[in-house]
């Protein structure tokens, strides 16, 4: 069979990078494997397992989003997310409460944004009031 070079990464690190004598992918359609020789290939990753045979033994690992290239060389897979699976969910949890942070101040500078509009609208109408002159 022969071992490939594999390079997996994600948008905060490289996960791996190293040979490996197969890798079996995810994609909407199903689970592609890939050996060495295997044609030039673009596909899209789907949200599931990764597994890695290295050394005559497979690792998984969890991957979300992306896509994977073959080349002739090299295999490169760009996910949003990869990780072992005992971190998955400490992980997801990490990414979820860090989203719901994110929303939670954006909600917050909309409502300062509102505010902020308002009082420059009073403020307006007040020396407009004051002042008939001024003109728009």
């Amino acid at each position: 069979m022969g071992e490939f070079a594999l390079e997996i990464l994600t948008p905060e690190k490289q996960f791996f990078d190293g040979l490996v004598e197969a890798a079996i992918c995810p994609t909407s359609d199903g689970n592609i494997e890939i050996l060495k020789g295997h044609q030039n290939l673009v596909a899209a990753l789907g949200r599931d397992e990764i597994k890695l045979k290295i050394g005559g033994k497979w690792q998984t690992a969890v991957v979300e989003d992306g896509f994977f290239e073959v080349r002739p060389d090299k295999v490169i897979i760009f996910a949003m997310f990869c990780d072992k699976i005992e971190n998955y969910e400490r992980e997801k949890r990490k990414r979820e409460e860090s989203a719901k942070t994110e929303k939670e101040l954006h909600k917050q500078n909309l409502s300062l944004q509102k505010i902020n509009s308002l009082d420059i609208s009073k403020l307006i109408i007040s020396a407009h009031k004051k002042n008939k002159n001024i003109n728009f």
